[in-house]
């Protein structure tokens, strides 16, 4: 396929400072048709970076028989049902990561990818992406920390004090998902593999949030995660996420073994290791050959012309939903959670009708 019509459905920071300029700059693909609630502020967006129009419906663009892929930008209220429809319409998908609201959504995500000879592919967080390489080298190949005993995950930020609306902190939007949890088990599941249990403490320090309207919903959403995991590989995995932490250092996975660890930054993407016969840690420089690059919309594009799979795939997403799903589950419940579940879970204190 020479010439590639991009529709974009949502078209928040990420796509406009990310996913637009990235396809813009690949040779053969045009961008179509655009999607954002606001037509007005779509038409803008449309003119400004060259696409064909905006629509007032994204449907519209799903509808299309000009448009060959969707790059879908929406929070993940809409995930699910503009990825099956645009497979139904025979258009390959590349969805935001947080994959769906809930598993089940997800699953029925994955399964219409598997179904479909369209190309469909996730999009991975940046930081632990320049890292990623490395990391499987070391831990899987190289045994650098021997045995995986223990890893540990911190991802914190301030409180904001801005009491304004945000999907992240509407249930009915964001799903089953807390800050960037999903995102960071994405990467653990390439470092260290799955988990097999879970349990999961949560606390909401404040009653109420705000609404889209203006109004007031009930505080569902966790302002802080207290997790404890048990890996396939054997060791223990504890995870500690909050939206109100003040003087919060750096978000760091840390993965100590039988003899060496590893400390990354999630912040700057720095790697500290130490293993048998070092006294500290130093230092840990990639491989030029190994830095993965946020090259993903290339990829996309690549493999729609025939060339390799993405990563991550439907499939990588699934699994991380899996234990965002286990989480929120382990906390309504009160209890340990098997990893893989069965989706039970709507959304946060929501179970499945």
């Amino acid at each position: 396929m020479d010439t590639i019509r991009i529709g974009i459905i949502g078209a928040g920071k990420v796509v406009q400072g990310r996913h637009i300029p990235r396809l813009k700059a690949i040779p053969g693909v045009e961008m179509g048709l655009v999607w954002k609630r606001s037509l007005e502020e779509g038409e803008a967006l449309a003119n400004e970076h060259g696409f064909t129009r905006a629509v007032a419906d994204w449907r519209e663009i799903i509808d299309s028989p000009d448009i060959d892929a969707l790059i879908i930008g929406t929070p993940p209220v809409l995930h699910r049902d503009a990825t099956l429809a645009g497979l139904d319409a025979g258009k390959h998908v590349l969805c935001q990561a947080r994959m769906a609201r809930n598993l089940k959504e997800a699953q029925e995500m994955a399964s219409a990818a598997l179904k479909s000879d369209k190309i469909t592919c996730l999009y991975p967080p940046a930081p632990g992406l320049k890292g990623d390489n490395t990391m499987k080298r070391l831990i899987n190949e190289e045994r650098f920390v021997g045995t995986v005993r223990e890893v540990r995950m911190a991802a914190m930020t301030p409180p904001s004090g801005n009491d304004n609306y945000h999907w992240r902190y509407d249930p009915d939007v964001s799903g089953v998902h807390m800050l960037s949890m999903g995102m960071w088990i994405e990467v653990l599941n390439r470092w260290v593999g799955k988990t097999t249990s879970l349990s999961a403490q949560a606390q909401t320090y404040t009653s109420k949030v705000r609404s889209p309207s203006g109004g007031w919903l009930k505080s569902l959403v966790p302002e802080s995660l207290v997790i404890s995991a048990q890996l396939e590989v054997g060791g223990q995995l504890s995870y500690h996420l909050s939206t109100e932490a003040a003087f919060t250092g750096q978000n760091t996975i840390e993965i100590y073994g039988s003899k060496g660890a590893l400390k990354y930054s999630l912040s700057d993407d720095a790697i500290l290791g130490a293993t048998s016969g070092m006294a500290d840690f130093e230092s840990v420089t990639p491989h030029p050959d190994e830095i993965r690059a946020h090259t993903t919309d290339a990829e996309f594009i690549a493999a729609i012309r025939g060339g390799p799979e993405v990563s991550p795939s439907f499939q990588e997403g699934l699994h991380y939903m899996e234990f965002c799903e286990a989480v929120a589950q382990a906390v309504h419940f009160g209890q340990v959670v098997p990893t893989p579940p069965e989706p039970l879970m709507a959304t946060w204190g929501k179970p499945l009708d």
